[in-house]
């Protein structure tokens, strides 16, 4: 059935080859011949020709509804005598169906039909032709769709062949550099998570998308056999790329903690894009969905205008660097909308706007960068006051922590009362002293005559006096080697290491005398008197041992009369 339709199909272009006669051009061995101011063009409302219709200039205006077809042709008069092998191009095409036939051949494809349909694998649409030596070829077809975009060349395969590589080249460098700047983007983002580089991301990856679908390369590489998708992907990348740009401005001229001015509206203004595409494509055609975008471009850039002068205005240094990045890209995108719209101008819009992208991105990972690095030297400064202010209180939190052991380690080595070494602090002084030396040692325990009596008489208050005042006298003994501490009640301990007996026995004697002679205020009657017993120790004589022995000599004096002093 297909071969059947195939053959008709090319009966049909035979037969209006026939009606009328095509613009002729030769081919005198030029590297290019572009066809566009010789091709001659109808409307019909079915792929086959009746011989009335009306075939005009390219430069003239067919009004043609999307269900028509464009009928075109051309003849070719190759007036050398050898034949030529060329090929007939559709550079950067937009067709639904298209059927072209050179008399010989007849090719069936679009951008409706699959990718392999095409009779060469390319983005383009290149058909190879034949011109015998000495004779016209006649080129001719129709094409259908809701948008028709073409132009056509013919060319040598060879000069097609290294151009294509050239535009290959160009785009995979592109579209290198996009990926490059998605994924770094994204990189930085995860690592800072600072939004206008996932905003940057998204907005690079959305375009470089864009441009993927627009040169061709999604069908011929992503979706050869899902031809349905082509309408599919524009719509969705272009609104994403409109979409994308708005979360952009806002991420790029927001400053830390204060929100873009009428950030609001863009933001509605952005729905408002979305709600109609949607409706356009429920309801409208596809020509009409995707021209939406080109017209909400011009007072979305004007908004964003007001905006960044606002906030220029407010002090914002990011705002005038957002304008100088942008610029690049406003340009190139204003020539593509502008051509897209129908307007002519002698300007490449792809190359335009790619230039311009990969400026405008160059720029604005300038802005960001640098932004991003006073940010973050702020922050490093913020920081580092914070590390300062902490250290400060660390050193303050240590120094009374300092503090507190050292008068927790004084409560628990010292008597509350008198502030002499308790028991505690005595038994220490003596394990330490075995342990490294375990040479002799002296000891003399001291008792106070009759304390009971003074806190009977007097009491516990002024008892406290007594044993305070007899403190004041036993705190100067304590040194490296001495220690002088409450032993226990009204007892006290005088503890030395490697005490010479006679020298020991003096202090002792003075010791006695003063405490005799103390005075307690307001109690005059009070007379303070004191026992001593005291021993210096023996060769391989344990530590207790030695205190029994102090503690008997304590008790001789007492036995003796007390206010005694016995060795």
């Amino acid at each position: 059935m297909v071969k059947i339709l195939k053959y008709v199909v090319i009966v049909c272009l035979f037969l209006t080859s026939f009606i009328g006669y095509a613009t002729e051009v030769s081919w005198v061995g030029y590297s290019q011949l572009i066809l566009d101011e010789h091709m001659e063009f109808t409307v019909s409302d079915s792929e086959t020709l009746s011989g009335n219709e009306k075939w005009v200039p390219h430069d003239e205006k067919l009004s043609r509804s999307k269900h028509q077809f464009l009928h075109f042709r051309v003849s070719i008069q190759n007036p050398q005598a050898i034949e030529h092998s060329l090929w007939l191009v559709l550079p950067f095409p937009a067709i639904k169906h298209l059927t072209v036939t050179d008399g010989l051949n007849t090719w069936v494809t679009g951008d409706a039909l699959k990718f392999s349909t095409r009779p060469v694998e390319s983005p383009d649409y290149i058909f190879p032709v034949h011109l015998k030596a000495r004779q016209s070829t006649e080129l001719s077809g129709f094409m259908q769709g809701e948008i028709l975009r073409y132009s056509f060349t013919l060319d040598t395969p060879e000069r097609v062949t290294a151009l294509y590589r050239q535009n290959v080249m160009r785009d995979m460098a592109f579209f290198g550099a996009m990926s490059t700047l998605v994924i770094v983007s994204l990189i930085i983002f995860l690592a800072t998570k600072y939004y206008s580089y996932l905003s940057f991301a998204v907005f690079t990856f959305a375009f470089g998308g864009w441009f993927f679908r627009v040169f061709g390369y999604g069908f011929e590489l992503i979706w050869p056999n899902y031809p349905q998708i082509n309408d599919i992907s524009y719509a969705l990348l272009l609104y994403s790329v409109m979409i994308s740009s708005s979360w952009l401005t806002v991420s790029l001229l927001k400053r830390q903690d204060k929100k873009v001015r009428f950030q609001n509206i863009v933001f509605a203004y952005t729905v408002l894009l979305i709600v109609c595409g949607l409706f356009s494509a429920l309801f409208f055609d596809l020509n009409t969905t995707l021209v939406i975008p080109l017209y909400w471009f011009f007072p979305s850039v004007l908004l964003t205008l007001i905006i960044t002068y606002k906030e220029y205005s407010a002090g914002s240094v990011k705002a005038l660097w957002f304008i100088f990045s942008m610029l690049p890209f406003v340009l190139g995108s204003a020539i593509v909308v502008v051509i897209a719209l129908g307007f002519t101008l002698p300007i490449d819009p792809i190359g335009s706007l790619m230039l311009g992208l990969v400026s405008t991105c160059l720029l604005l990972t300038v802005m960001i960068s640098t932004y991003l690095i006073k940010l973050l030297q702020s922050q490093r400064d913020v920081e580092q006051q914070q590390a300062n202010a902490l250290e400060k209180l660390v050193s303050e939190r240590t120094q009374a922590l300092h503090a507190s052991n050292k008068l927790l380690q004084e409560l628990a080595s010292k008597d509350p009362l008198t502030k002499l070494p308790n028991r505690r602090s005595l038994d220490l002084f003596v394990d330490d002293y075995i342990e490294h030396n375990g040479n002799s040692i002296g000891i003399a325990l001291l008792d106070l005559d009759h304390f009971k009596r003074v806190n009977d008489t007097y009491g516990h208050d002024v008892g406290d006096i007594v044993l305070c005042k007899v403190a004041t006298l036993l705190e100067p003994l304590n040194t490296d080697g001495r220690i002088a501490g409450r032993f226990g009640g009204e007892e006290f301990a005088i503890i030395q290491r490697l005490p010479e007996e006679s020298a020991f026995a003096a202090m002792l004697q003075t010791l006695h005398v003063k405490v005799n002679q103390l005075m307690i205020p307001d109690c005059e009657s009070i007379q303070v008197r004191a026992c001593i017993g005291w021993v210096i120790s023996e060769e391989n004589e344990s530590i207790s041992d030695c205190f029994r022995r102090a503690d008997k000599r304590l008790y001789e004096a007492k036995e003796q009369g007390r206010n005694q002093i016995v060795p």
